[in-house]
């Protein structure tokens, strides 16, 4: 069974994560040992927590993702901050919140990533959201010109930050199929992720710089 694997500097989880997930496998403690990749590569959603400084960082978002290249990965931070939040997301991560959310929030943030889609605050959403003023459309529409008329679609649709489940919604197929679809759309465009799609979607480049500090 699929468990919630939350990974963290602290010696005990933060409470609210429990009384989120009761069944959730805790590494806590030792951030900077690798984990076993086996319960990582099996874990519903990933939860990514530093209580020091630089332990939330891009690196280590992308070991973990290494580790568990289709599990959903959330960073949790102590002290949000855009800047980190955007180098998180362009390593890899699939959301990015506080470490304080209430238990409730984090069940409808699992909801979400586990259906595909990305978690972020409203502020980090508006600044990528400003981001997506289009720089060179021409280049983003020859690209998805190497897509099916169903893989642009879906790929369109996700880009605007609709899950495997709306999606499957909207255009009366399964969310297998939706899966299927990205995969493929990812591999034709040469992205890993649903940020990169977006971007490129977008016609912005990947070019978030990375924070020089990382608050934790």
């Amino acid at each position: 069974m699929k468990r919630h694997v939350f990974i963290t500097a602290r010696p005990q989880p933060i409470p609210r994560w429990l009384e989120a997930f009761p069944d959730a496998l805790l590494l806590c403690g030792q951030p900077t040992t690798q984990p076993d990749p086996a319960p990582l590569s099996n874990a519903s959603v990933i939860w990514l927590h530093g209580a020091e400084e630089g332990l939330t960082g891009s690196a280590w978002v992308r070991e973990v993702r290494a580790m568990a290249e289709h599990v959903p990965i959330m960073v949790l931070s102590n002290v949000p901050e855009d800047a980190q939040g955007m180098a998180v997301l362009a390593a890899g991560a699939t959301g990015y919140c506080s470490a304080l959310t209430l238990p409730a929030v984090l069940h409808q943030v699992a909801s979400v990533v586990e259906h595909g889609g990305l978690w972020v605050g409203p502020q980090l959403m508006r600044r990528f959201m400003q981001g997506l003023a289009t720089r060179n459309p021409g280049s983003a529409e020859s690209a998805l010109d190497l897509l099916s008329q169903r893989e642009r679609q879906v790929a369109e649709a996700a880009s605007r930050g609709s899950t495997n489940k709306e999606i499957a919604r909207a255009m009366g197929i399964t969310e297998r199929t939706v899966k299927a679809h990205l995969s493929a759309a990812f591999e034709k465009l040469g992205v890993r992720d649903r940020m990169q799609l977006a971007l490129l979607v977008n016609g912005v480049e990947d070019s978030t710089p990375l924070p020089q500090k990382i608050h934790a």
